[in-house]
């Protein structure tokens, strides 16, 4: 039985946070210590992924009192003593992250975030020096699929076309691992930490993930979840790097299933999906990518979402939000909606649209003419990439 990388280093963590609760005295780094053994023992007596599962949802850590401070207590995995006395500069420090997880070559490979399919490590190449991605995936179900994304990030992938480029790929105990150059920063996360780059820096910013989207089109491709947290930065400043096409489409690579009139509609995420997929259309082309865009730099501009999805996330929130934003569309508005599956169905009150201005505060007016030129209902009025990268705003 082979249990996933991945799956065996969320188990340590369980583990970790079930001792370091139960135990408060415990060092952090005793309490990772444990976790590590006895996540080895379950993994060696489990008969099989369910077992391993039900032995980590189980464990409960044995908790014992201390008289004093220099008392040791047992290991919560019945073996080894700890101390029981942990310094002030200890108990104050934040628990370190694990590490030691081995990804083939890679040693010491610690957890840099998880998404839906995979998760990211960070880590050294050991034959450059130089600090790497990894991510690992193991099981996915379309529209995603690890091994399209490294195909379209071979081909596309480069300094020069702001693409995140494969370092290479491997297989190891049945999980994908792609091994990419390692940036420190989203611009997620400046925006959630309240440092977003200054007005001056965002153009630049984003005529680098425009340039992206233009090869990437130009080259048959629709990325299919733009979002501040796909676009990596090397400093605040930039420069910027498109990632993650782990649910792109290409029109000579993709599923048997998701012919160009038929793709699947659950793309995107939250409140950057497109209006035309919230209706069922399967037809879409580059246009969703261009809708998306604009709510990101909307939302880099002004330090919030221009749409919400609410705390589900859930697609009728949305719709609400953006007809409450941008005022109901009818067919003189909207003349693609007579083509889309679900527009009928659904009957919304008449909401006028608000201003732009008040829409994107404190965006300059040049921000502000783009932004509306890409988040419109019409597929058709939306600016292409091309046309997005010699708007004033970005030159």
């Amino acid at each position: 039985m082979v249990i996933s990388i991945s799956t065996r280093f969320q188990a340590t963590r369980i583990l970790w946070s079930k001792i370091s609760e139960a135990n408060p005295s415990i060092a952090s780094a005793d309490a990772l210590k444990s976790a590590k053994d006895i996540e080895k023992g379950f993994a060696e007596a489990a008969s099989s992924e369910e077992h391993y599962n039900n032995l980590i949802a189980v464990f409960v850590p044995e908790f014992e009192p201390q008289d004093n401070a220099n008392t040791a207590t047992k290991d919560p995995a019945g073996g080894q003593l700890v101390p029981a006395h942990t310094s002030q500069r200890q108990q104050s420090e934040p628990a370190q992250e694990i590490s030691g997880v081995t990804l083939g070559k890679f040693r010491n490979c610690i957890e840099h975030s998880i998404g839906g399919s995979s998760t990211i490590f960070r880590s050294t190449d050991p034959s450059t020096g130089e600090a790497v991605a990894l991510k690992v995936t193991s099981n996915w179900a379309q529209p995603h699929d690890a091994h399209r994304e490294a195909r379209l990030l071979k081909r596309l992938g480069g300094d020069n076309s702001h693409i995140l480029k494969l370092l290479e790929a491997d297989t190891l105990n049945g999980e994908f691992i792609l091994v990419l150059p390692y940036y420190p920063l989203t611009l997620a996360d400046l925006i959630e930490k309240g440092q977003r780059p200054t007005s001056t820096s965002l153009p630049g910013i984003f005529r680098q993930v425009a340039a992206a989207l233009v090869f990437v089109h130009a080259n048959g491709v629709i990325h299919r979840d733009i979002k501040p947290g796909n676009i990596l930065l090397e400093s605040e400043e930039g420069p910027a790097y498109l990632c993650d096409f782990g649910t792109a489409w290409a029109v000579d690579d993709h599923h048997p299933d998701e012919k160009a009139d038929s793709k699947v509609i659950e793309i995107g995420t939250t409140c950057y999906r497109p209006p035309e997929t919230l209706f069922g259309y399967r037809a879409y082309r580059s246009e969703v990518d261009i809708w998306a865009l604009g709510c990101v730099i909307a939302e880099a501009e002004s330090g919030r979402p221009l749409f919400e999805a609410g705390d589900l996330g859930t697609d009728l929130t949305l719709i609400l939000s953006i007809f409450q934003s941008l005022g109901t569309p009818n067919l003189e508005t909207w003349p693609e909606a007579k083509n889309l599956p679900d527009f009928s169905k659904v009957v919304f009150n008449e909401f006028p649209a608000r201003p732009w201005e008040e829409l994107i505060p404190n965006a300059s007016p040049v921000a502000v003419d783009l932004v509306r030129k890409m988040v419109t209902y019409s597929q058709q009025r939306r600016l292409s990439a091309e046309q997005i990268l010699v708007h004033p705003y970005l030159t």
